[in-house]
């Protein structure tokens, strides 16, 4: 019963940590939007993004129809991505690492299935990805061996 009690008690504090409830932050990439706003590309306009951990990143806009990614150390040389929307569009990624890595476009980090996905190559290489045209909206993007290091900010407008 002692044992019950305790484990309860843990559990308890570990959800009003975490928050435990609905998240109203109103993040895209975090589940909510803003009152008014609905769907994933609500912040297209700017507003303020989380990265896989929920660290706030940085926004960008597009600037053509080439976009550029590096894998080094075990991270993304940036955490903002940007595309012209409905336009389609390519990726030069270039992995420095040993390692395998790759790249996947998602609505939000927790989603199962993927936009866009490349797949797992090791490097150093580059490769050059062809992605087809998204529409406008804020997504994720994630390197699918390791998302919780590598991870960003995906915007199409």
């Amino acid at each position: 019963m002692r044992r019950f009690a305790a484990l309860a008690a843990v559990s308890a504090l570990f959800l009003v940590g975490c928050g435990g409830g609905a998240d109203d932050s109103g993040d895209p990439l975090a589940g909510g939007a803003p009152a008014g706003q609905t769907g994933a590309g609500y912040a297209a306009g700017g507003g303020e993004h989380a990265d896989h951990g929920g660290n706030p990143t940085s926004t960008c806009s597009p600037s053509g129809t080439t976009l550029t990614i590096a894998a080094n150390g075990t991270k993304f040389d940036k955490d903002c991505l940007a595309a012209p929307a409905n336009q389609a569009f390519t990726i030069n990624y270039d992995n420095k690492d040993s390692l395998p890595h790759s790249i996947a476009i998602l609505e939000s980090h927790s989603a199962t299935e993927a936009m866009f996905k490349a797949e797992v190559f090791r490097g150093p290489a580059v490769k050059t990805l062809n992605v087809n045209a998204l529409k406008p909206g804020t997504y994720a993007f994630h390197c699918e061996v390791h998302p919780g290091q590598m991870s960003g900010t995906f915007i199409v407008k």
